[in-house]
């Protein structure tokens, strides 16, 4: 006959709190946020733009590494949780400025085309 021992059952832990699990987050989110807004104020709204503008000012994420696609995703993220600013753009909404940055482009290319017709052929009229 086989004799069965039953222990009894240690409770589980308590839960974390996600806020004290996130303070020294917040607390890094909180000091990059002004730099990051400056660097859109710059003209560089996507993540990766963003994170080698973080890295060639010599910043360095959370652990100490260089800020990566996804590290710098995840900080826009909280920023926009904390209430601190805008979070990463949407797929439309890049592809959207994506496609207003190529129709000035094409606006800037044809205004000059244009100034140098008129230089090289001044009577010549459309």
């Amino acid at each position: 006959m086989s004799i069965i021992i039953v222990r009894p059952r240690t409770p589980p832990p308590p839960p974390i709190l996600p806020r004290l699990r996130n303070r020294r987050l917040d607390d890094a989110v909180t000091a990059l946020a002004p730099v990051i807004a400056e660097i859109r104020k710059a003209g560089h709204h996507g993540i990766a733009e963003i994170a080698k503008s973080l890295n060639e000012r010599s910043l360095r994420a959370r652990g100490g590494s260089l800020f990566t696609y996804e590290t710098t995703r995840r900080i826009l993220l909280r920023i926009k949780e904390l209430g601190l600013g805008d979070g990463p753009r949407s797929v439309s909404a890049a592809l959207k400025a994506r496609h207003a940055e190529e129709r000035a482009r094409q606006a800037r290319v044809l205004v000059e085309l244009e100034a140098r017709r008129k230089h090289e052929h001044p009577d010549w009229d459309l």
